[in-house]
């Protein structure tokens, strides 16, 4: 049972990756006509309102082991929400504004280090033992993603420096969702992080920004591929996934987006991928699969 919901976290995670993906054409595109806060508030109100009848459907079909009308689950939920909706908030504003400064195949490559931070800060601050094969697997998907992104001398600007802290920011948000989601349902953690991300970024647009109609209408297209795919189903299979993957594999899997932007890159945008990028992209998925043979010991 306990392989099988394995495998199952697995391809959950990894179709979150494929989803995520797409998603950066996607916001490549939807980048050309608005800007960061009101492309990340439209499309999280989006997800938002997506997620209402999946929640609705879902909790009326299964009984939760949960008991979420008492006042504890609600405030454990309510604190849940904000912790994983913060992170997410202000690593979705990161990224959207890095991909505006630098070009899609560098935010791409930048962001997927939290593939070494997340074991980083499971050694350092949850004293969790990682095997030399975890290791091996991170250093062959960083090569990986660095032949797959970077076409030029690197080096680390503006917009750079930005999804560097992007990338810290999607790793606090793994080990948020891996924190509380054994404590809440995962759907109910799925909508109200959402309804935070979008919370947040409407006041920043408000203040900030001053979007028009047209311009919104033109990103549309890009604002419901994402806010339906990227944020309301990618996120929810994250959430699920992760109850069954801890988080090191958790981050090698979902690093894989680096891997499926750039083929959809080459689909959608024209971007060229060449002998290069395959090599980076067959490291990665080398390291995946590395990271998930069976081992002897118990885990």
């Amino acid at each position: 049972m306990l392989k099988n919901n394995n495998t199952l976290g697995v391809l959950m995670l990894l179709l979150a990756a494929l989803i995520w993906g797409s998603a950066f054409s996607a916001q490549s595109i939807g980048a050309r006509y608005i800007n960061a806060y009101t492309f990340l508030a439209i499309r999280s109100w989006i997800s938002f309102i997506a997620m209402i009848p999946v929640v609705y459907f879902f909790k009326k079909k299964r009984s939760s082991k949960k008991d979420t009308n008492n006042k504890s689950y609600k405030k454990i939920l309510f604190i849940a929400s904000l912790c994983s909706g913060f992170f997410l908030f202000i690593a979705s504003a990161m990224q959207q504004i890095g991909i505006q400064e630098s070009n899609a195949s560098k935010a791409g490559f930048i962001t997927a280090l939290y593939v070494i931070l997340v074991p980083l800060i499971s050694i350092i601050f949850l004293k969790i033992k990682e095997g030399i094969r975890l290791w091996v697997s991170v250093v062959l998907s960083v090569i990986g993603l660095f032949l797959l992104c970077i076409h030029s001398d690197f080096t680390l600007q503006y917009g750079d420096a930005i999804l560097l802290f992007c990338a810290l920011l999607f790793a606090m948000q793994i080990f948020t969702v891996a924190h509380f989601v054994k404590k809440v349902d995962v759907l109910d953690l799925s909508i109200f992080q959402f309804l935070v991300v979008a919370c947040f970024s409407s006041i920043i647009m408000i203040i900030f920004e001053r979007p028009s109609i047209e311009m919104i209408i033109k990103a549309m297209p890009a604002l419901l591929f994402v806010g339906l795919l990227s944020g309301a189903c990618g996120y929810t299979l994250q959430n699920i996934g992760q109850q069954y993957v801890r988080p090191s594999i958790a981050s090698l899997l979902m690093s894989l987006e680096s891997v499926f932007s750039a083929i959809f890159a080459w689909i959608i945008l024209g971007e060229v991928l060449g002998n290069r990028e395959m090599i980076g992209a067959i490291l990665m998925f080398t390291a995946i699969i590395l990271a998930q043979l069976p081992i002897k010991r118990t885990e």
